[in-house]
């Protein structure tokens, strides 16, 4: 026969990650044949791709003045954010900081552009180049950073070799993308696949399993990202996939979701749903 077992947010722990379940009769005794399945999982798309704790949060843009090259350091705060995402947020700082003008039709005229390139999958960068001075019909900001003055130039992009948004982007680590002394718009393409998210799919560990093949040996199941962040993600296997239980006599028992790599998933929301079957012949 098989019982159910139902988990849910109250059984999160402070490691939201990790659900610890009670037996209701205080103990349950496995023996040597009993197994154990998911049944179906519903859990929140709730973990970001851009945060401190993934370490690839960083970037930087340069501005000309004079003949000066100044370097403006970035950090874009924890969130899950796509390339438009990303590019309106560097937009942003660009208006902060006046690394812009406004033309002759109003619209504010931005020195770095990031987009999909859909037909070569991945993304797009472009850098236009500074004027040495306001073009007629513009206006520029009270807090415009100035003119470069020796030459027509580019700013530049830069992803420092530690802690760069270089993976979720595509683009190289420790890298300056943008020639300085040039009159030219240009176009760069990222080299690397645009990851979009670090994590790719999920991993379900329990602490009743024994799994003598598998490294780690807990592994109870694994399933594919199928919504959109914000949403829940729903995994309904079409057949009982059975795993071994270690035999003994258990009070309480832990259920972890983990990435692709074993990592803790950082989720944020613990309102989940985990039907579990457990069986014993």
């Amino acid at each position: 026969m098989s019982n159910t077992i139902v988990i849910n947010s109250s059984n999160a722990t402070s490691q939201k990650h990790i659900f610890n379940y009670n037996f209701i009769n205080g103990s349950f005794t496995c023996n040597e044949n009993t197994k154990i399945s998911v049944s179906s999982v519903s859990i929140p798309y709730s973990w970001f791709n851009i945060s401190t704790i993934n370490n690839n949060n960083k970037y930087t843009l340069t501005w000309i003045v004079g003949s000066t090259v100044t370097a403006y350091p970035f950090v874009i705060p924890d969130g899950f954010y796509t390339t438009t995402n990303i590019n309106q947020f560097i937009q942003q700082k660009c208006l902060d900081n006046g690394f812009y003008l406004i033309n002759a039709t109003g619209q504010n005229v931005y020195y770095f552009d990031l987009s999909y390139n859909v037909t070569y999958y991945g993304t797009q960068l472009l850098l236009f180049p500074i004027p040495l001075s306001l073009p007629v019909g513009w206006t520029q900001p009270s807090n415009f950073a100035g003119y470069p003055t020796t030459a027509i130039r580019c700013p530049q992009f830069i992803l420092p070799g530690s802690g760069s948004i270089g993976s979720i982007i595509g683009f190289e680590s420790n890298t300056t993308y943008g020639l300085l002394n040039t009159p030219n718009s240009q176009s760069i393409l990222s080299t690397l696949t645009p990851q979009g998210t670090v994590v790719n799919s999920v991993i379900m560990r329990c602490s009743l399993v024994e799994n003598n093949i598998a490294m780690p040996s807990d592994i109870l199941d694994s399933f594919p990202i199928t919504s959109s962040f914000g949403n829940n993600i729903i995994y309904e296997p079409s057949f009982n996939k059975w795993v071994k239980v270690k035999s003994g006599k258990y009070n309480i028992f832990s259920l972890s979701f983990n990435d692709e790599f074993g990592n803790a998933l950082p989720v944020r929301d613990t309102n989940i749903l985990v039907t579990l079957l457990l069986k014993q012949e």
